[in-house]
């Protein structure tokens, strides 16, 4: 018989990032608390312009992060290729402070991540045109890939989101 959930213990491990990653903190000293805000913790770091390293994900993956077969749940696996898809697409192309959209992504499940393994997500930017960014991103552990995914995000014009939000707030008013 299953424990009641009151009863479960959340089971962590030391997370131990790399030296150079820093954990993202996607709350930005915001009340709000928005999804990203309840995956992870993940780390990234920053390399010289140019380089394979020039942004990278990572994350150690901890017990609530796997399926019952003990291996990295495949919906964490694609949460976080999305936030490279994001996130590094933004870094490579020299775009700062916008929220990209997801617009498509494709996803390849290539080999288990494991309790423990540190996993890390690069992204090749393919190509940047005024309103869309087109990527690959591999999951790694060590030189192993795990996850292979293509990624296609829009380049919001103006404030994007942020007319977005402020057009949402006075509809509530």
């Amino acid at each position: 018989m299953n424990a009641p959930l009151s009863t479960l213990e959340l089971k962590t491990i030391p997370n131990d990032p790399p030296p150079d990653f820093k954990l993202i903190d996607f709350q930005r000293k915001s009340t709000v608390i928005n999804f990203n805000t309840h995956v992870g913790p993940l780390y990234a770091k920053f390399g010289e312009k140019g380089t394979r390293d020039e942004f990278v994900m990572g994350l150690r993956v901890q017990p609530y992060m796997c399926n019952p077969a003990g291996t990295l749940h495949g919906g964490m696996l694609m949460t976080v290729a999305d936030l490279v898809g994001g996130m590094g697409a933004t870094t490579l192309a020299g775009i700062r402070g916008k929220f990209v959209p997801t617009v498509s992504m494709t996803f390849d499940f290539v080999a288990p991540a494991r309790q423990g393994d540190w996993v890390e997500g690069r992204l090749e930017l393919v190509r940047a045109t005024r309103s869309l960014l087109f990527s690959h991103i591999y999951l790694t552990v060590g030189d192993t890939k795990v996850l292979r995914a293509s990624c296609i995000v829009k380049v919001p014009s103006g404030d994007g989101w942020l007319a977005d939000q402020g057009r949402a707030a006075k509809e509530q008013e």
